[in-house]
């Protein structure tokens, strides 16, 4: 029953990654900001920002997934106007799945731009990125049944599968909007939605024109709440819909900020996903570099098997700041009879 089990779990690995087409995601979503919507591209507290994400996925029970992310992006104050902000990103994303090693690569730029309202207390956006993907898969290192033989496998008898490609790569896209507001120094809130795929590339290795990259629709929202000292919460709201696959994320990440010196915060949160996993994240940032840790606690069907153990994941962010020049400060000399 093992070796038949195991032989089912990689087909539908497999089946799942290329029917349904559940595109790369990481459960630490504020963690990939370009990858939620291209808008975000630029935005934050800073000139330049690169973050490195890695998780790690059902790996207690069999070989499945191991997502690799990276990202870099520029932010630009003032460009047309005062008070504006524009962005330029550029993200890599790397996925491997099953003993077939179903690879995914992605390669994609963004563009971004906000215009200033009341009083540059309110930013609306827009972004835009494109791109290319590619997918492989190592037909040598699956197992077929025409290739067990009275209950013994042998890896020299043909499969009998016919393939047309072990790869193939389509050009992608995705556009989205974000709204920032700033009410004071203590409350910040922005919400927006994007759309990957729009254009719904074929996506196949046996040529097939009906099978198509569904486009992925993204909600998000997030605030950032002073409570009090230096006590911060940001609570989020994340929701995913791609054909059949719905998601919500729904949770908080906390900040206590220690000192404006060396260790400068220390984060800790927890969220969850729709009847499928519980998430609690920790983490710290030491001058401007970030690192969170966050664990799935699987909640779904799938618990019988993984024994609730789901995945572990890593992300890094380093943001870099201009040193501002000092302004000299207005002085006026008074005539000596004064």
């Amino acid at each position: 029953m093992g070796k038949n089990f195991f032989i089912l779990l990689n087909i539908i690995l497999f089946a799942f990654a290329t029917a349904f087409a559940q595109d790369i995601h990481f459960s630490q979503f504020y963690s990939t900001p370009m990858q939620t919507s291209p808008a975000n591209a630029g935005n934050f507290d800073g000139d330049w920002r690169a973050i490195l994400n890695n998780k790690n996925q059902w790996n207690s029970f069999t070989n499945a997934y191991r997502t690799f992310a990276g990202s870099v992006d520029y932010s630009h104050k003032s460009l047309f106007t005062n008070g504006d902000q524009s962005g330029l990103g550029l993200v890599i994303n790397r996925d491997i799945a099953g003993d077939g090693k179903f690879g995914t690569t992605q390669i994609m730029l963004h563009a971004a731009y906000y215009y200033p309202f009341l009083s540059e207390r309110l930013l609306a956006g827009v972004g835009f990125s494109t791109g290319y993907a590619r997918h492989n898969v190592h037909i040598d290192k699956l197992n077929f049944g025409n290739q067990y033989v009275n209950d013994g496998y042998d890896p020299t008898r043909e499969s009998g599968e016919q393939w047309q490609n072990t790869a193939f790569g389509y050009f992608d896209c995705a556009m989205g909007t974000n709204v920032i507001l700033r009410l004071n120094e203590s409350w910040t809130a922005e919400a927006g939605f994007s759309v990957a795929h729009p254009h719904q590339p074929k996506k196949t290795f046996l040529g097939s024109d009906d099978s198509r990259l569904p486009a992925k629709w993204i909600v998000h929202a997030t605030a950032d709440i002073n409570v009090k000292d230096e006590l911060w919460v940001a609570p989020m709201f994340y929701s995913m819909v791609q054909q059949k696959y719905l998601e919500f994320d729904i949770g908080a990440l906390g900040r206590m900020n220690v000192n404006p010196v060396g260790l400068q915060a220390v984060f800790f949160g927890m969220f969850g996903r729709t009847s499928d996993a519980g998430i609690l994240c920790a983490g710290v940032q030491y001058y401007n570099v970030r690192l969170l840790v966050n664990y799935d606690i699987n909640l779904s069907k799938l618990t019988r098997i993984s024994r609730g153990n789901g995945g572990i994941e890593f992300s890094l962010q380093y943001i870099f700041s201009k040193p501002k020049p000092l302004e000299t400060p207005y002085y006026r000399k008074c005539p000596e009879f004064m």
